[in-house]
């Protein structure tokens, strides 16, 4: 029986998805477990699998288009079997759903519906009545169609209008316009009146809309700017005359994180502390512990493990505010932010309260890999409790990090410099010596974690950090 696709929701705050890939086209047989296509979440990329084989009969948005979850995106089924309803089910969805309706040139039913410039006699009973199947009413009342002025012939029993009727004239009557298009469109205030689309029956693809928006920025810009071809092709410039090397849509993952960020720095009022740390003794523990193992741990795998013990000790750290309500964790759900090639994505290494030193860095490694090769699953990046960034190998000596909801708190770490450090003796003497120091600052949601609380907290781990020891006890 022929199955209707759609968008998966694969995490509590997505909303929509990218199709990156078809791995099938319209034709191809696909079998249970095999993949079907690969979308993009607002953290990762993600392949998604055939739920049962059968034969892809229809794919409704292509590569690159982005649609709200849950709404229909292909139809898979027998190769011989009749899909008419399916089709006309999923249709109606997305016709209900989107503004403009996906490419239907290729749906049988709509391409053998006639359609007739003025209305149909033939559809209405001797008493005027407009004879129609209660689906076909349904859908023409969901598109705002009025039955009784509707110029179409009935196909019917006895001329009567039935579904694929209404879906006909949908199809022949509005442009057709791919989601990404009609995005942008709306975005630049751009009539699709006037636009012949490339795609398939002159739909409108992204690629027309950047045309447009291309033609006009130059429109703009002749006023300030002489364009000139050079080289490798045409200049583009800015209404003020400045030249553009590049315009990339603020779209995907980049937009997601900005909003997110955005919501998380204008909601809750941050607060931070700094600490300066010796590491000192923390290099040298973890040489010995390097050279005793074969898994290798990092600077940041020892901070991690200050940070747990912190946090079980401070558990207020190691909350989230969820709605009207505070949630403290006793599990605690240590996130590490990581530079993807998509943005930043936080993994999360889960129940790290029962991990050693070396058992955290065994079990961040491959995450760290899966994060930088855009594979984490959705359970691999949500559900942290507090989460650490580490800019340290890039030289950065300070930085001040945001808050990643709906957690109350984030440890910004910054790079290791030699520098004067002042030893006191025994004896009461104090010398200079060189050592290496780090700066770690704390940022707070001060709605729920006050400035001595978070004090403490910053503290504690700078304890565990020059004391390195105590991590293994």
């Amino acid at each position: 029986m022929a199955e209707i696709i759609i968008m998966p929701k694969l995490g509590f705050n997505m909303n929509e998805g990218k199709l990156v890939k078809w791995y099938k086209k319209e034709g191809d047989a696909v079998a249970k477990g095999e993949n079907l296509f690969s979308i993009e979440t607002d953290k990762t990329n993600m392949d998604i699998e055939a739920t049962g084989d059968g034969v892809v009969r229809k794919l409704f948005i292509e590569e690159g288009d982005t649609l709200p979850v849950t709404l229909p995106i292909a139809i898979v089924g027998n190769a011989e079997e009749n899909i008419n309803a399916v089709m006309a089910d999923a249709l109606a969805q997305l016709g209900k759903e989107v503004l403009a309706d996906p490419d239907t040139t290729s749906h049988p039913v709509a391409e053998s519906t006639p359609v007739s410039a003025t209305p149909a006699v033939s559809a209405k009973t001797e008493g005027g009545k407009i004879k129609i199947t209660p689906r076909a009413r349904r859908v023409a009342a969901e598109n705002g169609l009025s039955i009784d002025s509707l110029p179409l012939v009935g196909t019917g029993f006895d001329g009567g209008i039935c579904e694929k009727d209404i879906l006909g004239y949908l199809a022949s009557n509005k442009i057709r316009v791919s989601p990404v298009a009609k995005a942008m469109a709306d975005a630049e205030g751009i009539s699709l009146d006037d636009i012949k689309g490339s795609g398939i029956g002159g739909k409108i693809m992204k690629a027309d809309m950047e045309a447009v928006m291309n033609n006009r920025v130059k429109a703009e810009a002749a006023g300030t700017a002489a364009e000139v071809t050079a080289g490798a092709g045409e200049k583009k410039f800015s209404p003020d005359g400045k030249e553009i090397l590049e315009e990339v849509p603020y779209a995907g993952i980049r937009k997601i994180i900005g909003e997110k960020l955005a919501e998380s720095k204008f909601t809750a009022p941050h607060l931070y502390f700094t600490q300066k740390v010796n590491l000192d003794k923390l290099l040298e523990l973890r040489k010995e512990v390097n050279a005793a193992q074969e898994q290798k741990v990092s600077v940041t795998d020892f901070i991690t493990k200050a940070a747990v013990k912190a946090l079980q000790k401070y558990p207020d750290m190691n909350s989230s505010l969820i709605g009207g309500t505070i949630v403290k964790y006793k599990t605690v759900n240590i996130g590490i932010a990581v530079a993807a090639p998509t943005g930043l994505i936080v993994p999360n290494v889960k129940s790290a309260e029962q991990m050693s030193v070396v058992e955290l860095a065994a079990a961040s490694a491959p995450l760290f890999k899966k994060a930088r090769e855009g594979k984490l699953t959705p359970g691999e990046y949500t559900g942290g409790t507090f989460t650490i960034s580490n800019l340290g190998m890039f030289g950065i000596e300070n930085f001040t990090a945001i808050i990643n909801p709906p957690e109350v708190g984030i440890l910004a770490v910054s790079s290791t410099k030699d520098e004067p450090f002042v030893v006191a003796h025994k004896d009461g003497s104090k010398t200079i010596e060189i050592k290496p120091m780090m700066n770690i600052q704390l940022t707070v949601d001060h709605r729920l974690i006050d400035g001595l609380l978070a004090a403490q907290f910053v503290t504690e781990i700078k304890k565990y950090v020059e004391n390195p020891i105590s991590l293994f006890v």
